[in-house]
């Protein structure tokens, strides 16, 4: 069913009307964001695959399959054993003590929404996600206290025409009351599982990421229409309403959308338990060259902040450049993006603990040279302090 921007603010509000140490975790303090920084790392391509992070993997399971939605749909009945293989083997504990000991407090771990819920007629699998979870979370938060982001990296009928937001060619999320449905019922599915986890003090919310409803400028503000943005306030707004009704103490993370903060305050009332995260590449679209990056890093860093009303981080972030990568250069591009991210906004989460991505890079190595954390820390590039930087 579709219908306009306006009439779908009123069901959004309709629906939610129905509906750093481990000390600072372990005694039940809730994260204030305000205060908050940190210092952290995604778990990506776990709880949700994608093949830029592992084409050899990939190519293994001998599909044509570029997406996790036409992937399972190819294995067919093999699906269940290939996802949960992937979920056990992909990171474990030795990953969370290694990026421990380099001083990570957060981590940041995306999920399909069939993590949480059994959306009829998706292709993802839905089964065991919660256990693998569970298994790591419980391990990082009483061994090393560390903050949980919980995000839906995508959202049923596809958010951005991404393979990330569902699959590639999918944007039927804007607009659609089934699928607007489907995706508060995973919010509420994550707040519960939270609030029954035993660490509720220790997890964030985000339900959406990077989403475009004008993917012709995907990756700049202009991916978002005037109604797409409604929409999507809208949403969060009705997000924040559904979890403060099982626990208001839990944050809200809204993903910007490559618009920063200070497009989306307005939206929101300036009491609520919100942060925004930005998404800060190089790579591509840039221009730029890896031995300049650092002082453009400084620079952008000085703006996320926006008008301050609301706590910001940098959810995702790598070394990679446009130009002429080299390894010398990688210590001083991480060093000066996590001091950066500390100085002038609440930290970040870099992109992503492991990364077997092989995709040529212009100079030295592979991509997974530049993505990859712990492959970063193994390399001596990461240390838990930061030696140079720029800022």
């Amino acid at each position: 069913m579709k219908l306009n921007a306006t009439s779908v603010v009123a069901l959004l509000i309709a629906v939610s009307t129905a509906a750093s140490s481990p000390a600072l975790f372990d005694n039940g303090q809730y994260v204030d964001w305000k205060s908050f920084v940190a210092n952290g790392v995604n778990i990506g391509c776990w709880l949700e695959v994608e093949y830029s992070c592992y084409e050899d993997w990939w190519a293994s399971l001998g599909t044509t399959a570029i997406d996790e939605w036409d992937l399972c749909e190819q294995l067919g009945d093999r699906c269940p054993e290939v996802m949960n293989a992937h979920y056990a083997s992909f990171i474990n504990f030795t990953s969370i003590d290694q990026v421990a000991a380099v001083g990570v407090n957060t981590l940041r771990i995306p999920t399909t929404y069939a993590a949480w819920i059994n959306v009829p007629g998706s292709k993802f699998y839905h089964g065991d996600q919660l256990a693998y979870l569970t298994t790591i979370v419980d391990y990082a938060i009483t061994r090393y206290g560390m903050h949980i982001v919980i995000g839906l990296h995508s959202l049923p009928g596809g958010v951005n025409m991404l393979d990330i937001g569902e699959a590639f060619g999918h944007d039927s999320w804007f607009y659609n009351t089934t699928n607007l449905a489907y995706s508060l019922q995973a919010v509420n599915a994550i707040a519960t599982y939270i609030q029954t986890s035993g660490h509720a003090n220790s997890f964030s919310i985000e339900p959406i990421n990077e989403a475009a409803d004008n993917f012709a400028n995907f990756g700049t503000c202009g991916g978002l229409t005037a109604a797409g943005a409604s929409y999507v306030a809208a949403y969060i707004n009705s997000a924040i309403a559904a979890v403060s009704k099982i626990n208001s103490r839990i944050p809200i993370v809204m993903q910007d959308c490559f618009c920063g903060e200070s497009f989306w305050s307005p939206y929101f009332n300036t009491s609520a338990n919100l942060v925004f995260d930005t998404h800060v590449y190089y790579f591509a679209g840039s221009g730029v060259y890896s031995e300049y990056v650092a002082p453009a890093v400084c620079g952008q860093a000085a703006t996320l902040a926006g008008d301050n009303l609301f706590p910001v981080f940098v959810g995702e972030w790598s070394l990679q450049t446009t130009y002429n990568n080299t390894f010398t250069n990688r210590a001083t591009i991480f060093d000066t993006q996590r001091y950066a991210w500390s100085k002038y906004v609440h930290g970040g989460t870099m992109w992503n603990i492991v990364h077997y991505g092989n995709a040529t890079v212009s100079g030295q190595g592979e991509q997974q040279n530049y993505w990859s954390y712990i492959g970063l820390i193994e390399a001596g590039v990461i240390t838990p302090a930061t030696t140079a930087s720029y800022c």
